[in-house]
Order: structure tokens, then sequence, then C-alpha cells
């Protein structure tokens, strides 16, 4: 029989076109899934995890703790330095410091050149890295030095922003060479500046800043024990009294986005559903166009059988030639997935200007897809070789019985159906009310198999219902609504693949806008105010904040006023209620707790049920209001305060801040120049000490930038939809032969036939895709309750997740299938028109 599958794949190739098609793009979808899981990790690495790119393990603190002495002090190597296996302990140290060029002033943020350069992950676009003892030497991303016109050998002033009692003076530094912009988010929309050890040291002066160190990087030795080495650094970290995490580079990426998603692994669940239910759509498309072929071979089937070969050679033949064409579709689903998801993250480097979108392939992932695609063909042939050689050779011939909702097997079907739709519905709400992913899927699985298997009692009746759309057509249009009644598994079946596919792009568009409304929450809660800038001690305040104000793409302006200090030393500042709300995205327990007395906006460290503080003179206890990143100082409302008598002056010897929104929108490119406007704007010797602005802005770029690769993938689902609904068709012409010729030969013209068809598959196409569209909502909204619950709770908005219903996109999808349905239509509608009233009669 191996010679008869190879015959029957070289004499008649244009028979399996469609099955190859099926089989291509549902290995595609399944490839591209991990395509995206790979581009993903890529591009996280390439802009959270920049800094760690060259680093053996990474050392984060846990808290707001100093981290840096660990790696080493001014007096020599620190512990983990001295470890076995550690060749370089290497402290990311940042200054903040203002620079003068020429006539430029600009903040930048000054940071340490480790030993071996490779560890900073720097790319030198012109001069080169300064000498570790050159005491001037710096380098200047390329970015900040053309906007300000500085080139290599230029000199830069640089002055540490350090307190009103220090003594460093600013030092005269030498650009030795430009770096490529770190897309770092905690860099972003600053100037940086890299500076050897001697460099950072006179610029930092004995008495200036310490800066901030946000974790150490080690470089380890070659052949190094590496969970050895993260064991010991984690002893000795704990030995000095400072509680650390040691991870590789990529668990530190993957802990940074898990830790902005409240604690959920959202990036993997989310990929890792996108392939499993690729994996559900390849095997229904490709088990429904593997029926239609069997169908179409029924008589060569019989025809084998009647000259001698068994039942058994016959299924042999058919799993032959299903291996054969799984092999070369899933191989040329794999390479288009490639080709598919290489290109768009090309192009929107290109187009959208998103250099850090890196493509990243998976090997593995791609080789599981094309033995998944294989697998998975031979197993859906497996089902209709039987079915086909159940029949004894007379009888293939002849039209089968359809099974009926009231025959045995049609019992039997809505029984199953009926106990996986509501069993698996029931185990789906229940994992998503106990955030049980594996019950939560699997119940959502098999829901959704119990409503494809209960597909041919509603689908017909729903097209019956839509058919009064098409009566103005006349007799076709009628046809087309006695049709799907008359054959009911047929409609059925015709609609199952648009339903699948419908019900994914739904499913996805829904959970995708949710997704993207609760990050947005998210992004405000973790960075809730974009700019903070500290003004200069002989500045006007009021003159100073109404300057920003004004400035081009500021939308709202507060002026913090310093009133006195925590219990720990941190400035507390006051600012009108209103003000505060205005500059305050959005936070955990509600900005309106702002306006309330005795309450204080703090940072997210700040983890006691109070907060004691010495205010205007006298000591106070406030209820904290957590902010975030936000760590320059303690916030509270002024009214409080002007009531119990204070006047508005400053009640404490440390410099007052104004508090910056930014309009909506605003470019991460713009956000370095547009702080450089606020700061100049805001008076000499005023800088910019914190806010988010660049790390959300960042942030929701790259979400968006997977998001939107993930919907460019859903449009393949309608391809798939497409072509299940042309073999059905194809298989209902075979089927109505007969039937089509009588019609013919009782009057119904060649043009009528094609309407009826097309009609019937319009009805049919919408039908299914608005049913599509409301399951793709609940399950959407499903999915993002068990995966987004974490995230809206540390939010603020709790764990009931409000699904985003994109109404627009929604209306588009059924109008797309339906014109799916109607391009499906024409070829059947072609092959049944062109066939003679007596050839069809005489064909079966």
């Amino acid at each position: 029989m191996w010679t008869v599958a190879l015959s029957q794949l070289r004499t008649q190739p244009r028979r399996y076109v469609s099955l190859v098609l099926a089989i291509l793009i549902g290995t595609l979808f399944l490839a591209a899934s991990f395509l995206v899981s790979s581009t993903a990790q890529a591009t996280l690495r390439a802009t959270l995890g920049s800094t760690y790119a060259g680093a053996d393990l990474v050392v984060l603190p846990s808290g707001s703790e100093d981290v840096s002495d660990l790696a080493g002090t001014s007096a020599g190597p620190g512990p983990l330095a001295r470890l076995d296996g550690v060749e370089e302990a290497y402290a990311l140290r940042m200054t903040w410091a203002t620079a003068r060029a020429a006539d430029a002033e600009f903040g930048t943020t000054v940071m340490p050149l480790p030993r071996d350069p490779a560890l900073a992950g720097l790319t030198v676009t012109a001069g080169a890295l300064p000498a570790a003892d050159d005491a001037r030497g710096v380098t200047l991303d390329a970015q900040t030095a053309d906007r300000h016109g500085v080139a290599v050998g230029d000199v830069v002033t640089l002055a540490s922003e350090s307190g009103p009692d220090s003594t460093t003076t600013p030092v005269d530094a030498v650009v030795t060479g430009l770096t490529q912009p770190s897309p770092d988010p905690m860099l972003s929309g600053q100037a940086q500046v890299w500076a050897s050890p001697a460099a950072l040291t006179a610029v930092q002066g004995e008495d200036g800043q310490a800066g901030f160190t946000p974790h150490l990087l080690l470089r380890l030795a070659d052949g190094a024990d590496v969970p050895a080495v993260a064991e010991a650094a984690r002893a000795e970290a704990t030995a000095a009294g400072v509680d650390v995490d040691v991870a590789t580079p990529d668990e530190a990426v993957r802990s940074a986005v898990t830790q902005l998603s409240g604690g959920t692994d959202l990036l993997g669940w989310v990929l890792g559903g996108f392939a499993a239910l690729a994996l559900l759509v390849t095997a229904l498309v490709i088990a429904n166009t593997f029926q239609v072929l069997v169908a179409q071979r029924t008589r060569d089937l019989a025809l084998l059988r009647t000259i001698g070969s068994t039942t058994a050679q016959v299924r042999a033949s058919v799993l032959t030639e299903a291996a054969v064409v799984g092999v070369v579709g899933s191989v040329l689903g794999a390479g288009l997935a490639v080709a598919i998801v290489a290109g768009v993250a090309a192009a929107a480097r290109a187009m959208l200007d998103l250099p850090f979108l890196t493509f990243g392939l998976h090997p593995v992932g791609l080789a599981v897809s094309v033995a998944v695609g294989v697998a998975v063909t031979v197993l859906a042939a497996l089902a209709p070789a039987v079915a086909a050689t159940r029949v004894a050779p007379l009888e293939a011939l002849r039209p089968r019985d359809e099974v009926t909702a009231g025959s045995r097997g049609g019992r039997v079907r809505t029984a199953v159906g009926l106990v996986l739709a509501v069993g698996g519905t029931a185990l789906m709400l229940g994992g998503v009310s106990v955030r049980e992913p594996v019950s939560a899927i699997g119940g959502g699985a098999l829901s959704f198999v119990g409503v494809l298997l209960l597909a041919r009692l509603f689908v017909p009746a729903a097209v019956r219902g839509a058919a009064v759309l098409a009566r103005p057509a006349g007799v076709p249009g009628r046809l087309a609504g006695l049709n799907a009644i008359r054959h009911r598994s047929r409609t059925a079946a015709t609609a199952a693949a648009l339903l699948v596919g419908t019900t994914l792009v739904a499913l996805f568009l829904t959970g995708g806008r949710t997704a993207q409304e609760q990050t947005a929450l998210a992004l405000d809660t973790a960075y809730p105010v974009d700019l903070v800038v500290q003004l200069p001690a002989d500045a006007d305040p009021a003159r100073a904040a109404e300057a920003v104000a004004a400035t081009a793409d500021v939308q709202a302006v507060a002026l913090a006023t310093p009133v006195g200090t925590t219990e720990n030393g941190s400035p507390v500042l006051a600012t009108p209620a209103a003000d505060l709300r205005a500059v305050v995205a959005r936070l955990p327990e509600g900005v309106t707790g702002l306006g309330d007395p005795g309450t204080a906006l703090v940072p997210d460290w700040v983890d006691t049920d109070q907060v004691r503080a010495e205010v205007v003179g006298t000591a106070r206890m406030f209820v904290p209001v957590r902010a975030g990143s936000l760590s320059s100082g303690v916030y509270v409302a002024a009214e409080p305060l002007h009531e119990a008598g204070w006047d508005g002056a400053a009640g404490a010897a440390v410099p007052g801040q104004l508090l910056v929104a930014l309009d909506p929108g605003v470019p991460v490119d713009r956000l370095q120049g547009l702080s450089e406007d606020v700061t100049r704007a805001a008076g000499d010797g005023a800088a910019v000490i914190d806010g988010g602005a660049g790390e959300r802005a960042l942030y929701a770029r790259i979400i968006d930038a997977m998001l939107g690769i993930v919907v460019a993938l859903l449009a393949v689902s309608v391809l798939i939809a497409l072509i299940g609904v042309a073999n059905t068709l194809s298989l209902s012409v075979i089927e109505r032969t007969r039937e089509n010729a009588l019609l013919r030969a009782l009057g119904l013209t060649r043009g009528g036939l094609r309407g009826a068809i097309a009609i019937e598959a319009v009805l049919i196409a919408a039908v299914a895709a608005v049913l599509g569209c409301a399951l793709g909502v609940l399950y959407g909204w499903a999915g993002a309750q068990l995966v987004l619950a974490d995230l809206s709770a540390t939010a603020g908005a709790g764990t009931a997740v409000r699904p985003a219903v994109p109404w627009l996109e929604l209306g588009l999808v059924v109008a797309v299938a339906a014109l799916a349905g109607l391009a499906a239509s024409l070829l059947p509608a072609r092959r049944a028109a062109r066939l003679s009233p007596v050839a069809g009669l005489a064909a079966v």
C-alpha cells in the first residue's frame, strides 16, 4: 500500500492542496506562538535585561538596602568579589549630576565602568572607552551628544547633585567616546554618562552623594559552578545583613516582568494558552479537511476493497498519505512562521521606531511544531480512514444517511456535548475563582469541545432564524434557509471552522484589550508621577511652577513645599490636594484618599501601617497611600496644615519640588529633551530627581509591540476558517450532486444555484461569527480574570477584572467572516453550477 499511497500523491497532487494548506497554516499558528514567546524573551533581554546581558549572575536587593558595599569600596574588594569563582563583582552605582557642555546644560546619570566593559553592555559608536585610571575620561550617549552638539574630545563639566553642605567641586571631564543609548527602562529618557572609577570618584567627592545601586553583576571564571556561586553569594549577603535574590540574567528578566504583573507570570500564561489553542485549532481543521478528502475518494477506496485490499491495507494507505503530507505541510508551516514573525519584527523596528524589538529563534519550538503537525495529521486521518472502511465496497458508492439528533449516535453526541459543555464551564469558572490555571484552561477546552459537539443543535436553528434576512433574494434565499435545517450536520460542520476561528479572534481581542487596560493601570500604579523636579535653594517656587506648566507637553504641575521629615529622615512635602490628584496617575487605594486629613503619599517600600513625622513643628501620624516607585519624599495634603495654622512657608531646610504630569502619548525619544525643557523652565540648578515617565512609556511600548505581533498572527485563524468553510462546502456539493441536479431540472438557473450556495455560506459564516464572538468574549474574560486578578489587585482595582469588550473590532470580525464565507463558496458554487442536470442525476 506504500506504492498506492505514493502514486496517489504523484498523480493527483491538486487533491492534497487544501490539506497541505490546512496543515501549513495550523503548524504556522503553533510555531508562531513559540516564536512570539522567544521574540518576547529576546526583546525583554534587550530592554529590561540589557544591563544583565554580560553577567553570569545578578544580585538584586529584596528591599531598599544599598548593596554596593558587597561588591567593594574604596578600601578594597567586598565579600562577593572575594568568592571563589567570581572574576568581577560590579555595582551599577548611579549618581545624578548636572552637565554643562558649550552653551548647553542638562541633567545626567553618571555610572561607573566595570573592569570588563562587557558587563555594562555598552556599544561604542565613536571614540573609545576611557582607561580605568583616567581621572577625567567619560563617555556620553550618542543621542544626548547629537542633541547638544557634543563630540569626542570635547570637555563636559559635571557637577554632582549633592546636599547644600557638600564640598564637591565641578569636574571638567573629557568625552573619550560615544555610546549607543541603553534601552534599560530605568535609564530611558535620561542622558547617560559612563565614567572611569577615578573620574566617578572625582565627580562624587568624599562627601558627595553615594548614588543609587539597583543591582550587582557577577562575572564568573570559566568553568565555575553557577548554582554553587549563587548559593555562596546569597550566604555572604545574609551574613552582611542584606537580603538579596541571586539569579541568572534570564531569571532576573522574568522576575522583573512577574513583579510588574502583580506576582503572575503573565507572559508565560498568555503565550502558553496561545500555543494550546493553536494546537486545538490545528487538530480540528486537519481532521475536518481529511474528512473531506476521504469523502472525495470514496469510490477509489471502494475500488481498492473490491480488488482484494483489506481494510487494514486501505487504512495504512490513507495514514501513509497523511504522514507524507503532514511532513510537507508542517515543514512549510514552520518555515513560513519564521519568515512572518521575523518580517513583522523587522517592520516594527523600522516603521514603528522600536529598535529594541528583537527576533528570537526557537529551534526546539520549531521541531515540536513539525512533530505535532505530523502527529496530529496522522491521528486526524485515522477516524476518517476507519469510517471509510467500515462499509461494504458497494455500499460505499451510495450516499450515507445523516446522523440526526434523534438517532442513537445523535443522542450519544448530544449527551457527551452537554456533559462537556456544562461540566467544562463549571470547571473553568471554578478554576478561575481559585486561580488554578490547569483547571481553568482544561475546563475551558472541554467546554469548547462540548459546544462544538452541540453545534448541530443550535447552529442550524440560528441560521434558519437569520435566513429571514435573505428572503428578499427569492428562491435562492429560501433554499439557503431550508438547507440549514434539512442538513444539520453539514451546516454544523461548515460553521465549525469559522466558529473556532472567530472564537479565537474574539478571545484574544477581548483578553488583549483587557490586558492592555490592566497593564496601563499597573504601570500608573508603579510609576504614579511622571517627573519630580528638585528646585534650587534660591528659586521662586511659584514662578518656577508657572514656567514649567507653560512648557510644551506638560499637562499639570503641583508645587510641593517642604514641611518636615519622617522618623527615618525622608522629607515631608505639602501639596494642595487637588493639584496632587491632578499629577498622580492612579494609586492602589485611589487618589481620592490623598485629600483626606491624615493621609500621606509614600513610596511602596514603606511597609508600616502608620507614618510618624515631624510636620510644622508638631509630631503627626499619617495613614500611608503607597505610590509605587516614587521615592523622592513623602507627600501630604496642604489644606489640613493650613487649617492648623500653617502659613505656607517652608518648614525644613531642603529644596522644594515640582511634581509634573506629562501629556499622554509623549514618545520615548522626546522624554529626554522634555526633561531638559522642564528643568530649564524651573531655573538654573533645577534637576529631575525622580519620576517614571520613561519607564512607563518604554514598558507600554514593549507590551504594545508584543500584543501587536499576537494580534497580527490572529489573521491566520481567518485563513484557517476560510479553508475549513471551503472544504465543508466542497463536501456538501459532492453530497448534494443529485439534489442540485434535480433543482436544475425543475428550472433553477445556474445563477440561482450559485446564489443559494453563496447565501447559505454567508448565513452560516455570519451566524458562526456572532456565536464565536460571544464565546470568545466569555473565554477572553475568563482568561483575563485568571491571569490578571493579581495584577488588578496590585493596582487597587480589586480581584474582579472588568472585561474590555472591543465592540468595533468584533463587528469587523463578523463582517470579515461573512465575506470569507462568500469567498469560500465561489469555487464550490461554480463547480455545482457547471454540472449538467443529466450528468448530476446519473452521478450517484
